[in-house]
């Protein structure tokens, strides 16, 4: 006689309530061949079994067909709302591109101080930019958003600086041909 595990459940679209709801109880345990970790060890909790003939008639029911309905219906709403939530999130995050940058005047010893010294000056302003301004547009979204908003801020403040001195900018000319070198 043919068993069926819960993953083998999972994958014919059952859920965990519906094994609940349905089946009740498995019909047989079996040790679990997974192994976890460094030591290879196997993991303590044993896989459920369930017969397939019961798991076959339990498919062929009302109460089947109106739980994977109810199932499908839950999943197509939480899909919908991580899409809206991923939206709203990106959204916010593309609001730091819009966040005016603080003024930016010449040092007023510029052509005495090296680049490296010069940089350093407006380091100090980008940093209280971004702990005031970004870091409060930014609040509440998922670190991965927070820090390619963070960079995009950071490159728009640095190309701000190297305009303002008129530097030559090494790293968007790199970058710009890098991206046409894979194209």
């Amino acid at each position: 006689m043919k068993h069926l595990s819960t993953h083998d459940l999972r994958e014919r679209g059952w859920t965990p309530a519906m094994i609940r709801d349905l089946l009740v109880t498995h019909d047989r345990e079996r040790a679990n061949e997974l192994r976890v970790g460094r030591r290879d060890r196997r993991l303590e909790s044993a896989v459920r079994l369930y017969r397939e003939d019961r798991v076959l008639t339990a498919e062929a029911s009302e109460a089947f067909a109106a739980a994977q309905d109810r199932a499908r219906g839950a999943q197509s709403r939480a899909e919908t709302a991580a899409a809206t939530r991923r939206a709203a999130q990106e959204t916010q995050a593309a609001t730091v591109d819009a966040l005016p940058l603080p003024a930016l005047t010449r040092h007023p010893h510029a052509d005495t101080l090296s680049q490296t010294d010069l940089w350093q000056h407006h380091l100090d302003g980008y940093l209280r930019w971004s702990l005031r301004d970004v870091a409060d547009a930014l609040t509440g979204l998922p670190r991965a958003l927070v820090r390619a908003a963070q960079n995009r801020a950071f490159e728009r403040y640095r190309q701000a600086v190297y305009a303002l001195y008129g530097w030559a900018d090494h790293a968007s000319a790199g970058a710009g041909e890098s991206e046409s070198g894979r194209a």
